[in-house]
């Protein structure tokens, strides 16, 4: 590692030292916690531009956003678990930050990448793939929250003398029908359902990327079983809430994270000819395949 690599990686660790700890005073001394958030994502944005530039390296981006995210997990677990507390509370804002600080740099060398037209920038998928890999920390910590130790609930009860239900949707659709006939509130079924949905989106996402050269048969397979074991670990374990509809809604949100992964695919072929995940200095035939790759 030469001078200059150390000197960046030097400033890199020195502001993102700086960051967090302006994020925790923020947090700490002003009641709207989302200006925590807006000011982290400014913050993110801003030194990622400022790395890249300077360094023409994704490396030194990745650096920041794993610290970052890293850091913003610990101080987020670290105020759930003092809780009760009355000088510092506990609310979703943090997992906010936790996005911020993970979502902004990725996205923004992602369009960097996008929008290059040459080889301008290296180790863009040392990039991908390392904070790939700091995402799937998180989002586990978050699966096995929102699934074991704190499930999420829809708003009807479940069903008497410990009944499970098989058929898809039966129990939401009847809640659903009792409450129009009623006029009763929806909003918590809707927060649910999309809550369940959104959880899946990332597996569906990351399965098609990590998983693309896979035959078909074996990538549904996938698609099909991971879901299917964290429901029936949840059945073998009385922990958390095993029902065909948490299933069933974790189905439609991989096929939207595949659809995603489509979508991005498409847009790189068409605007640049080649697979939004291949290294640009590699020049190589691609052919697509939008319908029957699925």
């Amino acid at each position: 590692m030469n001078k200059r690599a150390v000197n960046i990686s030097s400033l890199v660790i020195l502001l993102a030292l700086l960051s967090l700890i302006l994020e925790i005073c923020l947090y700490y001394f002003i009641p709207q916690h989302m200006i925590t958030v807006a000011a982290a994502a400014v913050i993110s944005l801003g030194l990622t531009h400022f790395f890249l530039e300077t360094s023409l390296d994704y490396d030194y981006c990745f650096l920041y956003a794993a610290l970052m995210t890293i850091t913003s997990v610990a101080f987020c677990m670290i105020i759930y678990l003092i809780q009760p507390n009355p000088w510092v509370s506990y609310d979703y804002t943090l997992l906010a930050l936790i996005i911020a600080n993970w979502l902004i740099p990725f996205a923004y060398c992602f369009i960097r990448d996008f929008a290059d037209r040459g080889p301008r920038f290296s180790d863009y998928l040392f990039f991908f793939n390392g904070m790939s890999l700091v995402f799937f920390v998180v989002y586990f910590i978050a699966i096995i929250k929102q699934l074991f130790i704190t499930p999420l609930l829809p708003p009807y009860d479940s069903i008497a003398f410990g009944a499970h239900n098989f058929v898809p949707f039966m129990a939401t659709g009847s809640y659903l029908e009792r409450a129009f006939a009623e006029g009763a509130d929806i909003s918590s079924m809707v927060v649910y359902i999309l809550e369940m949905i959104v959880l899946a989106i990332p597996f569906g996402f990351y399965a098609k990327v990590y998983c693309r050269r896979l035959p078909f048969i074996l990538r549904l397979f996938i698609y099909l079983a991971v879901p299917f074991l964290f429901e029936a670990a949840q059945y073998w374990t009385g922990i958390g809430r095993a029902d065909i509809d948490d299933y069933a809604l974790a189905l439609i949100g991989i096929t939207i994270g595949v659809i995603i992964y489509h979508l991005v695919y498409y847009i790189s072929y068409e605007s640049h000819k080649r697979d939004f995940l291949e290294d640009r200095t590699v020049t190589k035939s691609l052919l697509f395949h939008f319908g029957g790759n699925f």
